[in-house]
């Protein structure tokens, strides 16, 4: 067999011959597939939607005061979010309640860390609809304190 019909057989017949044609189609194989395992490599360490958890729904349920003491109506809104939240807790929708006075009138900080997103939606709206209009009430969805 002659130089010229080896020539006709091979895969790639008008590329570089011998040695450095090898070498070449090796280096480019090579290189391919070393982008093929570093573009797999991130999606192997990737995890699924469905197993990352999401972080908890925290509200936090404020009663202040203007130098005359917390009024009545936000601390009866106060003691109706306490009574809800402890309930919910009894349910295993809230996860913990943490009550911190916050200031020298009585001001305090409710908060409630919920166990599932569903729960917390419903819950925060009932909240809300309590404090609604009442003065010196708020309410507002962060995470409470360690």
């Amino acid at each position: 067999m002659t130089h010229a019909q080896l020539g006709d057989s091979r895969m790639f017949p008008r590329g570089q011959t011998g040695f450095v044609g090898y070498l070449s189609l090796g280096l480019a194989l090579l290189g391919m597939g070393l982008m093929l395992m570093g573009a797999s490599k991130g999606c192997a360490e990737a995890k699924p939607p469905e197993t990352l958890a999401p972080a908890p729904q925290s509200i936090s349920v404020y009663a202040l005061s203007r130098g005359k003491g917390v009024p009545e109506r936000a601390r009866e809104v106060l003691a109706q979010s306490r009574t809800l939240l402890k309930a919910a807790q009894e349910r295993g929708e809230v996860l913990r309640v943490v009550e911190q006075r916050i200031g020298i009138e009585g001001e305090t900080r409710l908060c409630a860390e919920f166990s599932h997103a569903e729960s917390a939606g419903t819950m925060i709206e009932q909240i809300q609809q309590l404090g609604q209009g009442v003065d010196l009430i708020n309410v507002k969805v962060e995470p409470c304190p360690p």
